[in-house]
């Protein structure tokens, strides 16, 4: 009886440890982890806190892609420009804004205005006082300024309200853009990518009265489609939950190359107006963090990858960059992108902008697009940041898998021909339409078609730049120097191969621009100078120097002439004795 108790006390006692363990183990593994905080060390992590030890260093750029909504549709925007006293006192109205001209931002009025948005087929309210003002105008953009339909920048007053969340409204005609679409897609598009941000863009129908001119004369004017994009700034990184608290600048003239006018504002010689020639400042008030990563990034001596990782975050360039080159966008070289950074942190990020020259195909590529051999990051070797990473080992082979990562996940077929579908309707009520009708750059019946092609555009782009990695890598070309003796000396950057090949150097000198009058050619030639026995007498020459693979693949370099209606790659003017 005693044992048998013994025996029941075991087998329960067993029956209880194994209940336990497997509470244990299915416990276990349902607790859900927690990420530990960052542990301080032995002082406070406020004390002696610097920006290189910063733990927002090398975090990812992850915006809030909870804030995009697909809308494709059309939003009907009535606004009335009145007479508005300028700067100097005089009385100037709607007429001032024809007096701009393409890539002047000297001459830049602003006017009053009221902006009514509404949806699409309601007009203004009769009873509405359409004549107080609300609003600001004034035209924005850089080549379109000359155009007759030109592009605006709206800031709506407190009165006006806030058009789904934004003050400040970039109304663009979208000139360069033959689709009328590309700007759309592109950010309905990168809505959806990991690691870079996008901007919430919508289709607006514009009508535009002025207001001075006599009470019977006046009417709203039909101005035809536009695409309003948000405005990169303070109110723009908050809505994505991105640190507003930082610098940012938009591309002007500027490839990661030292410059004079880019100076901190402490500076004796500092200018605000020189220094937005090259980056056009869009929040911050100090450039100091920009000089010190320009300075690292142009410092040949030292590691560039260990630069490279300390300034930027790769997930986010290598995407940058796979998208640009996918859309076919070939104006990203020195503008058509902002840089940002958080204050405390070092890590800088690409921001993509201006979308209007990307997802042209065929005939409708710019006429000074790039040559075969030019095409995908190849002219990118203009930029010293860019150049320096393409050298770097795997640099390519990553370009590459982000790439089709990207077709394989976000740019697919589904996708892209979904969200066309999705706008055609906005172009079948408009572009038969005077005034767009008269601004297409092909038939209305061209442009369905058009735009139905634009995956299997996309995926040409993809081996474009597979096959342009066939060629070396372009170079640039010293101006010749006349020795003492009369001989000249030519001198140029060294190529590479992608693919390790030898590489020689082919030098050729012509008298005209589009050579045909040859005056001597050097191939061959193993260095990256070449000393010509032969003077040359006084004149206007051109040189043409490029590199050539062992399989034959001739490479440009990255000078280009541009006078008299003729664009040449890979050509240098230079004189004679003169």
């Amino acid at each position: 009886m005693k044992r048998l108790k013994m025996s029941e006390g075991l087998g329960l006692g067993l029956v209880t440890a194994a209940a336990a363990v497997l509470f244990a183990v299915l416990y276990m593994g349902s607790r859900i982890s927690i990420e530990e905080a960052g542990k301080p060390g032995e002082t406070s992590p406020l004390e002696g806190w610097n920006i290189a030890g910063s733990a927002a260093n090398g975090i990812g750029l992850h915006e809030d892609k909870g804030i995009y909504e697909q809308d494709s549709d059309i939003y009907d925007v009535y606004i009335s420009v009145f007479p508005t006293k300028n700067d100097e006192g005089e009385m100037i109205d709607l007429s001032a804004f024809a007096l701009h001209s393409a890539r002047d931002h000297s001459y830049n009025p602003v006017l009053n205005c009221n902006v009514q948005i509404l949806s699409e087929g309601q007009k203004p309210d009769p009873l509405l006082d359409l004549d107080h003002k609300n609003a600001t105008i004034r035209v924005r953009g850089n080549s379109s300024r000359g155009a007759t339909y030109k592009s605006y920048k709206v800031k709506l007053e407190e009165e006006a309200g806030a058009f789904l969340g934004q003050k400040n409204l970039n109304i663009n005609k979208h000139a360069g853009d033959v689709s009328k679409i590309s700007t759309k897609l592109q950010t309905d598009l990168l809505a959806h990518m990991d690691d870079i941000a996008s901007y919430r863009t919508y289709y607006m129908r514009l009508w535009i009265r002025d207001a001075s001119l006599p009470e019977e004369e006046q009417e709203f004017v039909y101005y035809g489609l536009y695409t309003e994009i948000e405005q990169p700034n303070k109110t723009y990184l908050e809505t994505r939950g991105l640190s507003s608290n930082a610098v940012m600048y938009k591309a002007s003239d500027f490839s990661f190359a030292l410059n004079d006018a880019l100076r901190n504002v402490d500076d004796p010689a500092y200018s605000e107006e020189e220094f937005e020639t090259v980056l056009s400042i869009r929040e911050g008030s100090n450039h100091e963090k920009l000089l010190a990563m320009l300075a690292d990034v142009n410092d040949t001596t030292r590691d560039f990858g260990e630069i490279f990782e300390t300034y930027f975050d790769e997930d986010n360039y290598l995407t940058w960059l796979a998208f640009n080159l996918l859309m076919g966008n070939e104006d990203i070289i020195n503008h058509n992108y902002i840089i940002y950074s958080p204050e405390n942190a070092l890590s800088w990020y690409f921001i993509p902008w201006d979308f209007d020259g990307a997802l042209r195909f065929g005939e409708y590529r710019s006429s000074f697009s790039q040559p075969d051999s030019l095409r995908g990051i190849q002219t990118l070797n203009t930029g010293i940041l860019h150049r320096r990473y393409f050298r770097l080992d795997g640099s390519i082979e990553k370009l590459d898998d982000k790439m089709r990562e990207l077709l394989d996940t976000v740019i697919t077929q589904e996708r892209v021909e979904g969200l066309i579908d999705s706008y055609k309707p906005v172009l079948e009520k408009t572009m038969p339409l005077y005034p767009d009708i008269d601004l297409l750059d092909m038939s209305p019946a061209e442009l369905i078609p058009y735009i139905d092609g634009m995956y299997d555009g996309i995926l040409d782009n993809y081996e474009a730049f597979r096959r342009a990695l066939e060629y070396p890598a372009p170079m640039f070309v010293s101006m010749p120097e006349v020795r003492s003796d009369g001989t000249i000396r030519f001198a140029w950057d060294a190529s590479y191969s992608y693919q390790g090949r030898p590489v020689t150097y082919n030098v050729r000198v012509y008298e005209d621009p589009r050579m045909q009058d040859l005056v001597f050619e050097q191939t061959g030639i193993e260095q990256t100078e070449y000393i010509s026995g032969q003077s040359l007498p006084e004149g206007t020459y051109y040189l043409k120097v490029t590199a050539v693979d062992s399989q034959g693949n001739e490479q440009f370099s990255l000078e280009h002439v541009d006078s008299d209606n003729l664009f040449v790659f890979g050509l240098l003017e230079f004189e004679i004795g003169r």
